[in-house]
């Protein structure tokens, strides 16, 4: 599984209970964000702590991403995840949340995306030219490609239009796709399987209807949070939470030892302040559009969230400037590889130790447990967890705790 765990909820303990039950799963595998995440923004809690969750609600190894694919796009983000599970030489499948629940229609527009017959990649280029940003671009590019296939008589989906625009709609088909893809170019051996997501929209806050079978949205969590700690009082987490993983969480939210985007308002600015044109080149995936308008628009700056909108055009979308915001904060001047070179190890369950003498036994990348051992090549990761830390010790108060120094979670 690839996961952010932003926070490990009632959802994604369902996940893993069907992996091992459902699909006959040996061992769950996770590669996992470490402090930011790929919507742009820091982690709702730190990396150890979401790893303790995952592991008391079933998953037996959690591993981290580096910080540059953690904060990619959708589509970077997907690979490095992929890369990484596939890299262990273990994993045989990879499963995910979709919408849909249709791993077949997710391969079959993967491998659209993937091949871009010169049909589609004209109908992309010209959504690009008429001001679309990439993804409504490359949504629009798709259904009519499909639609011309249709009139053709060479539509091979065995779907309509309007059900590939539906599948279009939904952010984990979106990222399911991605994955699919990412195993489609890797040629890896490993099977998708993608699992009905059941529960609440990606926003939705309203739980009152939350059953045994209907699963909260980690986005309705923080935003659940944020009211809450703004109102001055407490919310009910425990229908929301899987019961072992409950505590860490309760003790987190009881030190207050939780960040939302508005950890970075004060440290951004001072870092927009810095830059110059020149040394805004140097961020990967920054366009001279949105330089230009970052240097504009930067004396008007009143915080993160704020800047992100005000940043905001027709052809950039917000989760992509909030996440060029964090690679600034970062001083991440490095792509996201496409290929993982280790495996990182932030936790693991002590009855999974046959599964790590398997992985060290067939893996095409090192395996990590000690970070102090790998300090060169953790650099930018461990660099990006200790601002983390500093946010975090800041708003608690607790004393700070170096990355270096953080150990495994062994359950």
């Amino acid at each position: 599984i690839v996961a952010e765990y932003n926070p490990f909820h009632r959802g994604h303990e369902y996940q893993i209970r069907c992996a091992k039950e459902t699909i006959g799963a040996d061992y769950v595998v996770i590669a996992m964000s470490g402090d930011f995440v790929q919507r742009g923004a820091p982690a709702l809690m730190e990396k150890h702590v979401r790893t303790e969750m995952a592991l008391l609600g079933g998953a037996d190894l959690v591993l981290e991403m580096p910080v540059q694919t953690a904060t990619a796009s959708a589509e970077g983000f997907a690979a490095g995840g992929v890369s990484l599970l596939d890299g262990l030489g273990v994993a045989d499948e990879l499963c995910f949340g979709s919408e849909c629940g249709d791993t077949e229609i997710l391969m079959d527009i993967a491998e659209i995306l993937v091949k871009e017959p010169s049909e589609y990649r004209n109908l992309l280029q010209q959504n690009l030219r008429a001001g679309m940003s990439f993804p409504a671009a490359r949504s629009s590019a798709l259904i009519g490609y499909i639609q011309e296939k249709i009139a053709s008589g060479l539509n091979t989906l065995g779907t309509s239009s309007e059900h590939i625009e539906l599948v279009l709609s939904s952010p984990n088909n979106i990222l399911g796709i991605e994955y699919c893809k990412a195993l489609l170019r890797l040629n890896s051996r490993i099977i998708p399987h993608a699992l009905l997501r059941k529960g609440s929209g990606y926003h939705d806050t309203d739980f009152s209807l939350l059953s045994d079978e209907k699963f909260p949205s980690a986005s309705g969590i923080r935003n659940l949070m944020k009211k809450s700690e703004k109102a001055g009082q407490s919310a009910d987490f425990s229908r929301l939470i899987p019961s072992a993983s409950l505590p860490g969480f309760l003790d987190s939210l009881k030190k207050g030892a939780w960040l939302s985007d508005l950890a970075l308002d004060l440290p951004l600015h001072y870092k927009l302040l810095l830059e110059s044109e020149e040394t805004l080149q140097m961020y990967p995936d920054l366009s001279d559009a949105l330089i230009r308008r970052i240097l504009k628009s930067r004396n008007q700056y009143e915080g993160f969230s704020q800047f992100a909108d005000l940043l905001k055009t027709r052809d950039i979308t917000r989760s992509a400037i909030c996440r060029s915001l964090v690679r600034i904060f970062l001083n991440q001047k490095t792509k996201a590889p496409g290929h993982i070179p280790y495996a990182r190890v932030l936790g693991f369950r002590k009855n999974s130790a046959p599964l790590l003498s398997q992985i060290k036994k067939n893996s095409s990348i090192p395996l990590i447990t000690k970070a102090a051992d790998a300090s060169s090549i953790l650099d930018e990761t461990c660099e990006a967890s200790n601002l983390y830390e500093m946010l975090l010790c800041h708003k608690t108060g607790l004393p700070f705790i170096h990355e270096m120094k953080k150990p495994l979670r062994i359950i």
